[in-house]
């Protein structure tokens, strides 16, 4: 048995313990913790998302770094382990979206911005020389864009495994643009290489691309125009070349931010916060071109980012803040 004074010792040990990590306890309780994917876009809106929690509203928020499909579990469990996710893209996410956001109804998704469009892409400065404004305008010149030397033009699809790289080689074919040009496939840091060598030299380059991204905030890029998007024109199925049609263009893309219903109650200011925000789709470019290393703008560090384009756009920044006490 133990001795009075043992008792109060351990009592008193006990007491103290409690004082001293009940707060971290607390603290652990009311974090918000924003998933966050390997693209620039998500690793930017994350840090701000972390930043003004911390600084504007004093919720401790953290960033883990995880995967897609374990991001949209955790936010399904609703345990906290996973509260936010800084970016879903539609309908690229479609699957998620459909399980979680309108069959289950774990996860709240607010528009960050629409009509994200993706397509194929050339310098303006060729546009304008040779009169390219069609996808049809670039069959006169397709020699222009050859890299390969074999005399067809090379339009660059994505890296192995992008589904976009599948889309790009049926268009090619079903907008009758095989005897003109080819796919070409190339890891996207390779082929990233290979346009700011393009942009550098004043070089031709034919390549499919995305909004918001980098290339959009450095260099003078235009879209080449194909046909508007059709679902009569798009029956698209992965790894099935033979059985796809694809004879439009893609349709635009609408990008959310997402959080685990959970959070509505675990923490009322976080959930309103999240619910407001938005973000225009050219300062999106901006802070991705911040983070990587593109001529005459070396990469910074993701903070220092979201530090500097929070204090510099109060206006965006008060509405994510309206209403919230």
């Amino acid at each position: 048995m133990c001795s009075k004074g043992l008792l109060k010792r351990i009592m008193l040990f006990i007491v103290a313990f409690m004082l001293t990590f009940s707060p971290a306890i607390a603290h652990a309780k009311d974090e918000v913790v924003i998933a966050q994917q390997t693209w620039s876009a998500s690793i930017a809106l994350s840090n701000i998302m972390k930043y003004v929690l911390e600084t504007k509203l004093h919720i401790p928020a953290k960033i883990i770094p995880l995967a897609q499909p374990a991001t949209w579990a955790a936010m399904d469990k609703g345990d906290g382990s996973v509260d936010v996710k800084a970016e879903i893209w539609m309908p690229n996410e479609g699957a998620y979206w459909k399980k979680y956001v309108e069959e289950r109804k774990t996860v709240e998704a607010s528009l960050l911005f629409g009509n994200a469009p993706q397509g194929w892409v050339i310098p303006t400065w060729v546009a304008k020389k040779y009169n390219i404004k069609t996808y049809k305008d670039l069959i006169p010149h397709a020699k222009i864009f050859d890299i390969n030397g074999d005399g067809k033009g090379d339009i660059w699809c994505g890296a192995g495994g992008w589904q976009s790289t599948q889309i790009t080689r049926v268009q090619i074919r079903d907008l009758d643009l095989s005897g003109y040009f080819e796919p070409l496939v190339l890891e996207v840091w390779v082929f990233q290489a290979q346009l700011k060598e393009a942009m550098r030299k004043k070089k031709p380059i034919l390549f499919y691309y995305w909004a918001p991204e980098w290339i959009w905030a450095v260099y003078d890029l235009t879209w080449v125009k194909l046909p508007d998007y059709d679902p009569k024109k798009w029956k698209f199925i992965p790894g099935k070349p033979d059985e796809s049609y694809v004879a439009c263009g893609w349709k635009p893309a609408n990008v959310y931010v997402g959080y685990g219903v959970h959070l509505k109650k675990k923490n009322p200011k976080a959930y309103k916060f999240f619910k407001n925000f938005y973000i225009p789709m050219e300062e999106e470019s901006k802070l991705i071109a911040e983070l990587e290393d593109v001529p005459g703008n070396p990469a910074k560090p993701p903070m220092e980012v979201a530090k500097k384009w929070v204090e510099s756009n109060p206006k965006i920044v008060g509405d994510w803040l309206k209403g919230i006490k």
